[in-house]
């Protein structure tokens, strides 16, 4: 029985890619902050959960786009990547605001809690956007 080696047919893990996702969570948890507060702030304000929704992903949006290109994608930034960047949070809008519904009004959880409830998914749904279609190499 002969072990297999590591020679040159074995594929490695992508070191660069761990590194990534690590910078992607990191910046990840600075942009919901920044997107939360101004969504929360919003909703204190008496506006519609969903106005509301809706004029924080736009801030986020512009904040988002410097944070994650600098911060996670080595600076990768030109109008083609904006314009993947506007159409990825556009579709991250349009489930974050299915779920917001569902969440806050048909469970009944109202939309400081449902919007926490989002969280995950968005992040999720983000993730996968930004490293396999907005910075995507190659």
């Amino acid at each position: 029985m002969t072990i297999p080696s590591q020679g040159a047919g074995t594929a490695k893990p992508d070191s660069g890619a761990a590194a990534r996702l690590l910078r992607f969570i990191g910046a990840g948890m600075l942009n919901t902050a920044f997107g939360y507060a101004v969504y929360a702030a919003l909703l204190l304000l008496t506006l519609p959960y969903l106005a509301a929704l809706f004029i924080s992903t736009v801030a986020g949006v512009i904040f988002n786009y410097f944070s994650f290109g600098r911060m996670v994608f080595d600076g990768h930034m030109n109008r083609v990547v904006f314009a993947r960047f506007v159409l990825a949070y556009a579709l991250i809008y349009a489930v974050n605001a299915g779920l917001l519904h569902l969440f806050a009004v048909a469970w009944g959880l109202g939309p400081y809690l449902g919007q926490l409830w989002c969280i995950p998914f968005g992040v999720l749904l983000g993730w996968l956007l930004m490293n396999h279609w907005v910075y995507k190499k190659g």
